[in-house]
């Protein structure tokens, strides 16, 4: 993407957000801090300041962002040295990203360098317009008196107190979307459903127990039956032999018998 066809593409954006005073160049060894205006939007919900580098296309292409703040006074950001882009061939540039992740605001394009021309301090820059927007401290550093306030420590001090609301806040809106969604759900027909399918599972689960039970005592009846059979079979087995063995007896005895004793039988007379 050119310029010309990132200048078309922005330019059919309606600007909602104005970033102020955007330098040519920035130094990475000190944190940069982001000013814009509101033109007729209040921030919402996810709304964030993202850093592009020059020719993005599409929003997960962002290189840092931090969260814009909902206190209608503090319409500024302010990006940790540690996480600033080091190349310093490379344009970039800030865009205000909705939490719709829609563009509202995009700036004019700028460099990180490592001490840029006539370099003057970011938190020290006059042109920066500091208002009532920004902390007492960052306007002290303008005009410090003789006495002296240790900058860098007010500096330290009020980026970490800055991140430390914007985390805040975005633990805030975080808890506050997972409340929504919770809140947000009718779970009655689920529960409803489950105490059902609960109710019809425990229902199967007490036929079948009392299935089961059928079966153990079939199977015990069968177990008493076939015994009482067994022991018919063996009865009937012992008494056959017992008839088996007497009629044998008997047998042998009737062979005993002396045939020599019995009178012969006179002749048949024949017809003469």
């Amino acid at each position: 993407m050119n310029l010309t066809s990132l200048g078309s593409s922005l330019s059919s954006v309606t600007s909602r957000v104005e970033f102020i005073d955007v330098q040519d160049q920035y130094t990475y060894n000190e944190d940069l801090i982001c000013k814009y205006c509101l033109i007729d939007y209040e921030i919402q919900e996810g709304d964030r300041i993202a850093i592009f580098k020059l020719g993005w296309q599409y929003i997960k292409d962002y290189l840092l962002f931090e969260w814009a703040s909902k206190n209608a006074d503090n319409n500024f950001i302010v990006f940790n040295k540690h996480c600033l882009p080091k190349s310093t061939t490379d344009l970039y540039q800030f865009c205000f990203i909705s939490g719709e992740n829609n563009v509202h605001g995009a700036s004019e394009p700028f460099q990180f360098v490592e001490k840029p021309k006539n370099y003057r301090s970011l938190f020290r820059y006059s042109s920066f317009a500091f208002d009532n927007s920004m902390p007492d401290d960052y306007k002290s550093l303008n005009n410090p008196s003789p006495s002296s306030i240790n900058i860098p420590d007010i500096i330290e001090r009020d980026r970490e107190t800055i991140r430390l609301k914007e985390e805040n806040e975005f633990l805030r809106n975080t808890l506050k979307l997972l409340a929504g969604k919770q809140t947000g759900k009718d779970y009655n027909a689920d529960i409803q459903n489950l105490k059902k399918i609960t109710s019809e599972l425990q229902l199967t689960l007490g036929n079948q127990q009392n299935q089961i039970r059928d079966l153990q005592v079939q199977v015990s009846n069968w177990s008493v039956n076939y015994k009482a059979l067994q022991k018919e079979k063996e009865n009937l087995e012992s008494t056959c032999a017992n008839l088996k063995r007497n009629l044998q007896k008997d047998l042998n005895i009737n062979t005993d018998i002396d045939l020599g004793e019995l009178e012969s039988m006179p002749p048949f007379p024949f017809a003469k």
